[in-house]
């Protein structure tokens, strides 16, 4: 009896190791996972210039916009031509001459100008101040204005909720994306009611999220905090068939305690 336990403790030993280097393995595994939770603070100075960036895209699109629709006197980015759209800078919206289905301008930023307009679509109301122009009206693939502001947007801070089983990330403006780290296809809504869906998963020590929208635009988010933990990289990439090539903005946020005034 004595040699039969004798060999079986000297057979538990390499058993034990195989199920400690598992356990080790899985723990691993499990801290490759970066902590995002926590009130992350926008940080201007080192974050791509997005409203650029989205400009140069538009520019660069594929159904680009054109002064010739939209008054983008003298500059602007103007509307397409010819479903109006408008926008511009002199002094505020533009008319969207000859309009017709387009949507209004933004108008200017710090100005009165915005949508509305009467000849005989779209359009901002005069005197609007030195506005940026109307964004391009959506005209089958194109991509929408709400879509271009929303690429656009940096969000003063985030919050950031990370579960097992999900990672909730909510803005400046209350807005909500819960993600569940699955790989699997999650069908939501976007803003305008529209259905999208996303699949999540960690890759690495970061967190990607697709997000097929409508009109087969893809939007990949990624999240990855920095070594020590006291910065969020968020880039966010932006496909679609209109544009010549993919739009990527870089943002980063710093690890504080309270939102930023």
């Amino acid at each position: 009896m004595a040699k039969v336990f004798s060999f079986t403790a000297k057979a538990a030993v390499p058993i034990t190791a195989c199920f400690l280097a598992a356990s080790l393995v899985s723990v691993a595994r499990a801290g490759d996972k970066a902590q995002l939770t926590g009130h992350w603070n926008f940080n201007q100075d080192q974050s791509d210039d997005a409203d650029q960036k989205v400009h140069d895209a538009e520019q660069n699109s594929k159904i680009r916009t054109s002064t010739a629709g939209g008054g983008g006197y003298p500059s602007g980015r103007g509307g397409t031509y010819p479903d109006g759209g408008g926008g511009g800078t002199y002094p505020g919206g533009g008319g969207g001459y000859p309009g017709g289905i387009g949507r209004g301008g933004i108008g200017g930023i710090g100005g009165i100008g915005g949508v509305g307009g009467t000849y005989p679509g779209g359009g901002g109301s005069y005197p609007g101040g030195p506005g940026r122009g109307g964004r391009q009206a959506n005209r089958g693939d194109a991509i929408s204005s709400e879509e271009w502001d929303r690429l656009a947007a940096n969000p003063k801070y985030l919050r950031i909720d990370q579960r097992s089983d999900q990672i909730v990330v909510i803005d400046d403006s209350d807005r909500a994306q819960t993600f569940y780290p699955d790989g699997k296809k999650h069908e939501d809504k976007d803003a305008d009611g529209k259905k999208i869906s996303t699949k999540a998963s960690w890759e690495g020590g970061a967190f990607i999220a697709e997000t097929k929208l409508p009109h087969s635009e893809k939007l990949t988010q990624t999240f990855r905090v920095s070594e020590d933990g006291k910065q969020l990289y968020v880039i966010t990439r932006f496909e679609a068939s209109s544009l010549n090539g993919p739009l990527s903005i870089r943002r980063v946020y710093d690890l504080g305690k309270a939102s930023a005034q």
